[in-house]
């Protein structure tokens, strides 16, 4: 069995107040994107999830926690081989990781006929991580709480043309977090929801509703990733933003023409991607 995994990007990320468990609240837009890893899954003797990249040990890796949170619903399934052939790049805010254990808990409900609902795999893959439940439905989703509670924004398109620029710098989710402490937090803020929704679908960025908190940490951390920002929105793009807690910039563009020709300044000194909404 052969699966497409995608990545996502977050149009606005609101970290909001601390919750018990030691995460935060979160208020954000997911958009999934026509970029992706390729999944492979075959029965095996022997359980084995492997990617192109060293770095990535199989007992950290979200298809390995995909695999035995099913196993623990049904213990009678065999075992399998994964390979991931990793594009989206890691530690990016694009959330490859997450959408990898979604898509092989997808993927072992198919292959096993395991007849899981929607509900269901949500359910399991808001285990495998904050983001993952977001990648059963995809498309453009509302996320609140941990992200895990989502709401499907309906009749809204975002424009087609979107740049990922990546300066191969890595940013850990955790210590991303643990360090926006010494930031402003909204912990008190409400988010309008159906100005949010409103803004949106007039594709209207131009708003604190659309901000993401983790640039106040981590351009401060890592100006040229700032500076990717900035430049971006001189080329033209009508709203650019780091995506999740980083390190990729994304602008969102009014035409080909324009992306186009964003892309080939940056080309030559960072990884670049011309992706799509989904």
């Amino acid at each position: 069995m052969e699966l497409k995994s995608n990545a996502k990007i977050n149009i606005g990320l609101h970290v909001l107040n601390k919750r018990k468990d030691g995460f935060h609240n979160i208020a954000t837009v997911f958009q999934e994107i026509n970029f992706f890893d390729i999944i492979k899954i075959s029965e095996a003797q022997n359980f084995s999830c492997k990617t192109n990249i060293g770095q990535i040990k199989q007992e950290e890796n979200f298809g390995t926690k995909a695999f035995h949170l099913i196993k623990q619903v049904f213990p009678d399934i065999p075992n399998v081989n994964i390979d991931i052939q990793k594009n989206i790049p890691i530690n990016a805010g694009l959330g490859g990781g997450s959408s990898n254990g979604t898509a092989i808990l997808k993927g072992l409900n198919n292959l096993f006929d395991l007849s899981l609902s929607s509900d269901l795999l949500t359910q399991l893959a808001s285990k495998v991580s904050s983001d993952s439940a977001f990648f059963v439905n995809g498309g453009l989703q509302l996320g609140t709480k941990k992200g895990e509670e989502l709401s499907p924004i309906l009749k809204t398109d975002i424009p087609h043309h979107i740049l990922l620029v990546y300066p191969n710098i890595k940013i850990n989710t955790k210590g991303a977090f643990n360090q926006l402490k010494n930031y402003l937090l909204n912990e008190n803020m409400d988010i309008n929801l159906s100005n949010l929704l409103k803004e949106l679908k007039n594709n209207n960025f131009d708003s604190k509703l659309f901000k993401n908190d983790f640039e106040m940490y981590v351009f401060e951390t890592h100006p040229e990733i700032g500076a990717i920002k900035l430049r971006i929105l001189d080329l033209g793009a009508k709203y650019a933003s780091l995506s999740g807690t980083g390190s990729t910039v994304f602008g969102i563009f009014s035409s080909k023409k324009d992306v186009l020709k964003a892309q080939s300044f940056f080309g030559p000194q960072y990884s670049t991607y011309y992706v799509n909404p989904i």
